[in-house]
């Protein structure tokens, strides 16, 4: 695992401090966090549905 990787709650997350020189950092409650994991495991759900349909064949060989 990765340095400055906390977990809280069963959830992971970067250090504040080592992502502050990148990003403006927020406070955020617990609710407002588990919100917006949801949120994203909704999308992704989605997303498998949408395209579980099909499957993309990789391309061939150079030449063929």
């Amino acid at each position: 695992m990765a340095e400055d990787v906390i977990i809280r709650y069963g959830k992971y997350e970067v250090d504040a401090r080592r992502m502050a020189d990148y990003v403006r950092q927020q406070q955020i409650n617990e609710a407002e966090r588990d919100r917006i994991i949801h949120s994203r495991h909704m999308y992704l759900d989605w997303m498998h549905r949408h395209f579980a349909g099909r499957v993309i064949q990789p391309p061939g060989e150079a030449g063929e």
